[in-house]
């Protein structure tokens, strides 16, 4: 009996450019409406001029996650 659930994810990369520092002021990501609120991730940033806690952008010569995981 089928339940309806997904059973399989498809995954695709974009790329994202930065002029100056990465920060979530930057990036296209950044939604500004009511409250600044990241489109990927749904974090509220409190400080834009920082990447968020949750960011999840790598950076392509070393592979590691932008984002501070607190």
């Amino acid at each position: 009996m089928d339940k309806g659930g997904c059973t399989s994810y498809i995954t695709r990369t974009v790329d994202i450019h930065f002029t100056g520092d990465i920060c979530c002021a930057r990036c296209p990501l950044l939604e500004t409406y009511a409250r600044k609120q990241c489109r990927r991730t749904g974090e509220y940033i409190l400080d834009d001029r920082i990447v968020g806690g949750w960011c999840p952008l790598r950076d392509p010569e070393t592979g590691c996650i932008e984002g501070q995981y607190y």
